[in-house]
């Protein structure tokens, strides 16, 4: 089951009841219908707790746990530092220092918490159809030193154990040591794309790469579907596990997916998230516009290690929003937009039934929220603490925490 979010669709007409508009009215009878028939809570930012970053001066860029469960990162933009801080007080400990980093880096801590893992940002990241290969940077957490920095890649991932990285490099991904760098093996992908995620055990991997026919004939959606096997081949995505032991190919998952921008695996490993916009040119909007409703991206499941796929799934309308799933598994945090020029939401969403519970409206108010640095540069971060229910949502150059239903 899908549950809509929020629409945003782009007019250009003069007359009042264009094509898009009609469609605007239809989906926001469907999403209040939708509305009415979940139950949820619906709060505003100012409800939330708003938290001090002691010293800080620019925008949150993201938000991410140590695995220690107190000790939250706080990156930010302009090539300011991160900011180490602890929960139980909500006290600034330390900031690391940065540097090339100007729209903030995207900052995951490895498992083992030794080392961070910078990916590179940039204020307009999102390109149609495609990823684009970015710095990675591996920095030790206790001296903030950098070990490593890989110029180009796709995405990448520090291991379980903390002794190797693992980048998507074109057709291969390539395992390096840690803290040495030293490369030690590689992963042949043939047609690679831009996305991957480690198991938690670190047994396997997962990539997205283009289909092949063979692989496509798997599905069932598409293998008795001769209209719809060509453009899947050129312009949808799947997911193949490989072990990361061998190399080898495990299985490749059933289901055709749209271009795939992020991958990540719940705490437990008992599924694997996947989040994927279409391709222009299956959707190609309204009049040959991006239209909300069309454009929107997905967070689909999949169950693990079986690589079935699951029914459930949970939208987006905002561009390479943060897939973030609590630890314990039962509750997914999405960002997306209600189609003003500040209109940012934060859902949260329960994973079992796809339903969501909270409607966390980050809306920007010119006359008070920029005056008390709470502006925004059109994301919005946020980070589930180890409790599984309390939320941590960046908003400019504060904090934001509320208890989830």
């Amino acid at each position: 089951m899908f549950i809509l979010t929020t629409v945003n669709v782009s007019v250009s007409k003069r007359s009042w009841m264009t094509l898009e508009r009609a469609l605007l009215l239809a989906v926001t009878c469907l999403l209040a219908l939708l509305g009415l028939a979940q139950e949820h809570t619906q709060v505003d930012q100012d409800e939330a707790e708003r938290i001090e970053i002691t010293g800080n001066q620019a925008i949150t860029s993201c938000l991410e746990l140590m695995p220690d469960g107190h000790t939250l990162l706080i990156g930010t933009t302009q090539d300011h530092p991160i900011h180490v801080m602890d929960t139980r007080n909500w006290q600034v400990l330390r900031t690391i220092d940065v540097d090339g980093y100007y729209a903030g880096p995207e900052v995951k801590a490895s498992p083992g918490g030794t080392y961070l893992m910078l990916r590179q940002r940039f204020y307009i990241d999102w390109k149609v159809n495609k990823d684009r290969l970015v710095k990675h940077e591996v920095i030790d957490f206790a001296s903030g030193k950098t070990m490593l920095t890989i110029p180009e890649a796709h995405d990448a991932a520090i291991a379980p154990d903390d002794k190797h990285i693992y980048s998507l490099e074109g057709e291969h991904v390539t395992i390096r040591s840690l803290p040495g760098g030293e490369e030690t093996g590689r992963i042949p992908v043939p047609l690679a794309r831009a996305a991957l995620a480690v198991s938690p055990d670190g047994g396997s991997i997962a990539v997205s790469h283009r289909p092949t026919q063979p692989q496509l004939e798997t599905v069932p959606s598409i293998r008795n579907d001769k209209r719809g096997l060509k453009p899947a081949l050129k312009y949808r995505e799947m997911v193949s596990i490989y072990s990361t032991i061998t190399g080898k190919l495990i299985g490749t998952i059933p289901e055709v997916y749209d271009v795939i921008y992020d991958m990540t695996f719940t705490a437990a490993g008992e599924r694997l998230l996947i989040y994927a916009i279409p391709h222009l040119k299956l959707n190609p909007g309204v009049n040959g516009q991006m239209v909300g409703a069309v454009r929107q991206g997905i967070v689909n499941m999949v169950e693990m290690p079986a690589m079935t796929p699951m029914r459930t799934g949970f939208l987006s309308l905002m561009n390479e929003p943060q897939v973030e799933p609590n630890l314990q598994g039962d509750r997914i945090a999405l960002a997306s937009v209600d189609g003003t020029i500040n209109g940012r939401k934060v859902y949260v969403y329960d994973m079992a039934t796809g339903e969501f519970t909270l409607d966390l409206d980050m809306n920007t108010r010119w006359r008070t929220d920029i005056r008390e640095k709470e502006y925004h540069d059109g994301g919005v971060p946020y980070h589930f603490l180890a409790d599984g229910r309390t939320l941590v949502v960046g908003s400019g150059t504060w904090l934001r925490k509320i208890i989830t239903p």
